[in-house]
């Protein structure tokens, strides 16, 4: 917990002791209600590699049979990602608590 509550001069100091961590939330538009998952997770992980872990507990809660493959990624500054993305968290513009919005297509064209 100590590590999550660092001051602003103390952010850019490279620690060795622990690796870096920030916490993303991630919101998923599902056709009857959001699934809200919190994540702590390092901002050095490409994009892709992430998604990956994020659909597998997306679909660990839900029957994938019922959406399409395509799913639509949002960064809550408005930034819309594509799933091959490779840059890293950090590059594309996560921040510590930032929200990442994730929509699935269910089949017939519906949200």
């Amino acid at each position: 917990m100590n590590q999550l509550l660092l001051n602003e001069g103390s952010q850019n100091q490279v620690r060795s002791d622990q690796p870096h961590a920030m916490n993303v939330n991630v919101v998923v538009n599902l056709q009857q209600a959001n699934l809200n998952l919190q994540l702590t997770i390092d901002p050095e992980i490409p994009f892709n590699t992430f998604i990956n872990g994020i659909k597998e507990q997306i679909f660990a809660q839900r029957m994938q049979a019922q959406y399409e493959e395509t799913i639509e990624y949002q960064l809550g500054n408005g930034s819309n990602l594509q799933q091959s993305e490779t840059r890293t968290l950090q590059n594309l513009g996560f921040t510590n608590n930032c929200i990442l919005y994730v929509r699935l297509k269910l089949k017939g064209g519906q949200y």
